[in-house]
């Protein structure tokens, strides 16, 4: 029978491409690494991972068998969930992830609002960025993220996690407060043409943003690209240029912005909870989605949550 450790170890290495950062992850040696590898190699029976000098990919093998692990891990993860009882009380440490200035206040509410309900629980926040939080979590750097995803609202299918679409607000064009748009109704894109932009280049939203220009016709004319969206809002609103945010993102300064609809441009900044698959089972967990939820469907502020 397969060692479970074992199906683990070959996980983190399919995850981090080497077995150097595998044992990183893991906390493993190289060569313990290598030798639980090259044990799970003889007990499959065939070769399960692709050496070609410090990279490692998996063979079709390797990757069916990671599959395989996957679904195993929840069911172990589900099988620990039972174990626990509401008696034993709502205590321990539970990590979350959040994007600091990128969320809207209801991140925020529903984070304090946890921390009122469960006062024996240790709550330890790290900043995290749409793109990598679900990612930290399937590794398990964090017990569950809150993060921004753009587009369709359904949840994905991505194989060890489950989440929870919280709600939902619409892009705008933000702009200065004596800039010429402010008390306009909306604009075009093709009217922002000669503007300077403040962007966030590696995001989503920041390369949405250049496609919209780019799709107008014209390469945006970049004054300041920055990190998070909450840092561009605030060059936004000390006049440095303009840039497209999420409506409900908290603008970080004291500054006075405007913000406006962009004709043609209906896409949604939908907020997700994030946990791995199995762990919704654990009281613990289930009662931190249930008080995150309930937040979301508060009527200020945002729209309908899901």
């Amino acid at each position: 029978m397969l060692d479970v450790r074992k199906l683990i170890t070959l996980r983190a290495i399919a995850a981090e491409g080497s077995i150097a950062a595998a044992g990183r992850v893991l906390q493993y040696t190289r060569s313990a690494v290598s030798q639980q590898l090259t044990a799970l190699e003889s007990e499959a029976g065939t070769a399960l991972v692709d050496r070609t000098g410090n990279h490692i990919t998996l063979t079709p093998a390797g990757r069916n068998l990671v599959e395989h692990a996957e679904r195993i891990l929840v069911e172990l993860r589900s099988a620990e969930a039972s174990l626990s009882t509401e008696a034993e009380g709502f205590t321990g440490l539970l990590r979350v992830g959040v994007p600091f200035h990128e969320g809207p206040r209801i991140m925020s509410r529903a984070l304090t609002e946890v921390r009122r309900r469960f006062s024996e629980m240790e709550i330890r926040l790290a900043a995290t960025t749409d793109e990598a939080g679900a990612d930290a979590v399937r590794r398990d750097q964090l017990d569950m993220v809150i993060v921004s995803r753009y587009g369709a609202a359904r949840s994905r299918t991505t194989p060890g996690l489950r989440e929870w679409v919280l709600g939902h607000d619409p892009l705008r064009l933000c702009v200065p407060a004596d800039h010429p748009l402010a008390n306009s109704r909306g604009c075009t894109m093709a009217q922002l043409r000669d503007e300077p932009w403040v962007v966030c280049p590696d995001s989503t939203l920041g390369r949405l943003t250049v496609s919209l220009c780019v799709t107008a016709g014209f390469e945006p004319r970049v004054t300041a690209t920055v990190n998070d969206i909450g840092t561009a809002i605030g060059l936004v609103g000390v006049g440095w240029g303009i840039t497209i945010a999420p409506e409900l993102t908290p603008a970080g300064t004291e500054a006075k912005l405007a913000r406006l609809p962009i004709d043609g441009l209906d896409t949604l900044r939908h907020n997700v909870v994030i946990v791995r698959d199995g762990d919704q089972l654990s009281p613990r967990i289930a009662a931190v989605i249930a008080a995150v939820r309930a937040v979301s469907e508060l009527p200020s502020e945002s729209g309908q949550g899901s």
